[in-house]
């Protein structure tokens, strides 16, 4: 393991191209780690005859660590072909915003790869450097590459290409023997299909991801002829609005090899787009044989545009199964040529201008589409809000328009109602078993129960993580108490009294919070979201700075070292904020002037007064302040105590006095005799082993027996 600044002498600013530097530390068994920067690059870099190669960016963040072509070029990362493994992980890429400069990775090998968190960032251009960003090809059948969390199009789109001069994202050919699993892709407006893994015998496994607005084709690829595994794609999304030119949403390709038996599970796909080749296509010149759908969500609103457009072809397995699939939309119908055995099975169907050529169907419905089709209503519960022993609840019938709540079931009465919010106050704290009973008109009925913890003092902040449209892994603790939001947590969550592990993915989908005291530390393990505080979005992984007043008029003054925000409703008119520091006043204990910061405090002053500084819910000392000891004439011996670390002033102290840590020890004798010292936090104890002195702290008398 080498860092590429300390040991390898590179530049992370920019300025001087690394390539000499890397292109001597590719070797066998070699990882370079690479801190935060910006890396320029003018060659290509090979890893022939290398194996066990990696490179991993050092930062919090994918995006600390960028690698730049030079300005124009076309730059290979690594290529070559050599046996690997190899693995790159959190670093991007950055294209620049010009129409020619590029990077891309030839990272086919005999022994597989693994390349995480990586994003493509810039606008990619046309085809002239390369026809893929990333060559995936495995060249032995018992070998696997990974390739996950990787990014392209969030910041900005390719630059649009008329085919075939665009670049495809992923590409494997003719080589391809083993397996790519491509886990959780984000890829957006690229100038050619997403992914194109066509022409090999190897097979391609998605698990995950978006694949939105891509030109030609978003997902591409076919079941390949290995003698163990068949190509799949699982939980994906998939988006085509026409503001690009995509052919269609999937393309089942074998390049004319007669493949067949790809699967495909849990694929949502959103087409508006007014042409297309099909939203899913099977085209006669690819000749893929069979393959299946299940489980699927497709909306077609595309009024010349096939749901399922499936040609002719040469392999006698050659049957298109839909089953367990939802269709809607206002575009075109079904089409399996001639392949015989082609069924929608199980599904629904709402979609006036859609015929059915030559599939069979099978307990197909036309309408209804996103009801249950089980028969019977289906009960739910929310907690919408608490106060003080005051628990209100929302119930539905999720399943069934016409069904009727007829009953809550709180522990403590049973009564029967219309309405579908209750409120319900308690008698004394506890945790309840509600029960919620729906009715259909058919007088079929359903009831959930769940367990409502109350309190006579509710928790008082309400903590949402809303998704962005990207898997998102969160960790947060809070001081106090948290409660999760009945009905917005999984069975995956994992939530106790201070502390919260959960996933959110896509913008409708929530996970939501109780919660008292101050969030002490939040950390998105993986990708991001949207957080709000009592409605309020906010940034939780920066720190949260009170200050509380004592009872006295204090002025504060305070600066950061990267940026501080305001905590709504805490900050008057009089105070006064900028991106980096704070001026203000408090006063009573019930008043606090609160900040969301980020870096260090780099100065911090009380103007006038004092008053209580908290991060992150624990009291800290941002100053220090002065504690002064005077003789009044007789010989005194002292002993003080402090709440955080005292120190001496040097010319006032004498041999026989003793300063460690949290505590100082001394004599004193006549008043022109002092011992002064400068201390952290407060002055806790103050005990005289023998006669009296004055004691004063900031220039102020204190009561010593009132300590």
């Amino acid at each position: 393991m080498v860092d590429a600044v300390d040991d390898l002498g590179m530049d992370p600013n920019g300025n001087e191209p690394i390539d000499a530097a890397f292109n001597d530390a590719i070797k066998t068994g070699t990882l370079i780690e690479f801190p935060p920067g910006e890396y320029l690059m003018e060659t290509d870099h090979s890893d022939a005859g290398v194996s066990r190669f990696g490179v991993r960016g050092l930062g919090d963040h994918r995006n600390d660590v960028q690698f730049l072509p030079e300005a124009g070029s076309g730059i290979a990362f690594l290529h070559g072909g050599g046996p690997g493994p190899y693995m790159i992980e959190n670093v991007s890429f950055h294209e620049r915003d010009d129409e020619t400069s590029m990077v891309y990775l030839g990272m086919g090998s005999e022994n597989g790869v693994y390349v995480g968190n990586v994003e493509w960032l810039g606008r990619s251009p046309l085809d002239d450097a390369s026809d893929y960003h990333i060559s995936a090809d495995v060249y032995d059948q018992d070998a696997v590459s990974v390739f996950e969390n990787v990014y392209a199009g969030l910041d900005k789109p390719a630059i649009e290409a008329d085919y075939p001069e665009g670049i495809a994202f992923f590409r494997a050919g003719p080589s391809h023997k083993g397996e790519v699993i491509i886990r959780n892709p984000v890829i957006h407006e690229r100038n050619s299909a997403a992914t194109r893994l066509t022409a090999g015998p190897g097979v391609t496994t998605i698990e995950g991801g978006e694949f939105v607005n891509n030109q030609n084709a978003n997902i591409r690829f076919g079941a390949g002829d290995h003698p163990s595994k068949v190509s799949s794609a699982t939980g994906c999304y998939v988006k085509a609005d026409g503001s690009r030119d995509s052919a269609d949403a999937i393309r089942v390709d074998a390049s004319s090899n007669g493949y067949t038996g790809a699967v495909f599970r849990d694929i949502e796909i959103e087409w508006t787009k007014e042409t297309g080749r099909g939203v899913i296509a099977l085209p006669d010149w690819g000749g893929h044989g069979s393959a299946a759908f299940y489980d699927c969500v497709v909306h077609n609103d595309g009024a010349e545009t096939l749901t399922v457009n499936a040609d002719s072809v040469s392999p006698d397995d050659d049957a298109v199964v839909l089953e367990n699939c939802s269709f809607t939309g206002s575009g075109r119908g079904f089409d399996a040529a001639d392949r015989d055995g082609s069924v929608i099975r199980d599904s629904c169907i709402d979609m006036p201008n859609a015929s059915i050529e030559t599939f069979e169907t099978e307990n197909v419905s036309n309408g209804g589409c996103g009801e249950d089709t089980n028969e019977g209503p289906s009960a739910s519960i929310t907690v919408t809000d608490k106060t003080d022993l005051t628990v209100e609840l929302s119930g539905s019938d999720s399943t069934d328009s016409d069904g009727d709540i007829v009953a809550y079931d709180w522990d403590v009465n049973d009564s029967s109602y219309q309405s579908e919010s209750i409120s319900h106050t308690f008698d004394s704290e506890g945790t309840y078993s509600v029960t919620l009973v729906v009715e259909d008109d058919d007088g079929a009925t359903d009831s959930t129960t769940t367990e409502v913890s109350v309190s006579e003092t509710a928790l008082e902040k309400h903590l949402e993580i809303r998704g962005t449209g990207i898997t998102t892994e969160y960790a947060f603790e809070v001081s106090e108490q948290l409660e999760p939001v009945s009905g917005t947590i999984e069975e995956w969550d994992d939530v106790t009294e201070t502390s919260a592990t959960g996933y959110v993915t896509e913008t409708s989908h929530s996970d939501e919070f109780w919660i008292d005291g101050d969030i002490t530390s939040f950390e998105f393990l993986e990708g991001e979201a949207d957080v709000f505080l009592d409605g309020e979005q906010i940034d939780p992984t920066m720190d949260r700075l009170e200050i509380r007043g004592t009872g006295i008029t204090t002025e504060y003054a305070f600066e950061v070292s990267k940026q501080l925000e305001p905590v709504s409703g805490t900050i008057e008119e009089w105070d006064d904020v900028t991106e980096t520091s704070a001026t203000g006043y408090v006063t009573e204990t019930s008043h606090s002037d609160e900040f969301w910061i980020d870096g260090d405090i780099t100065s911090f002053e009380f103007l006038k007064g004092r008053a209580e500084v908290y991060r992150n819910g624990d009291r800290i000392y941002p100053t220090e302040r002065t504690l002064t000891i005077q003789g009044t004439g007789t010989p005194t011996e002292y002993a003080v105590k402090v709440g955080g670390e005292i120190e001496g002033v040097s010319d006032t102290f004498e041999g026989w006095d003793d300063v460690s840590g949290d505590t100082a020890n001394g004599w004193v004798t006549n008043p022109s005799h002092v011992d002064e010292f400068t201390f952290t936090g407060e002055l806790t104890s103050v005990e005289f082993l023998q006669g009296e002195a004055d004691v004063f702290v900031d220039g102020e008398a204190v009561d010593v027996s009132a300590i």
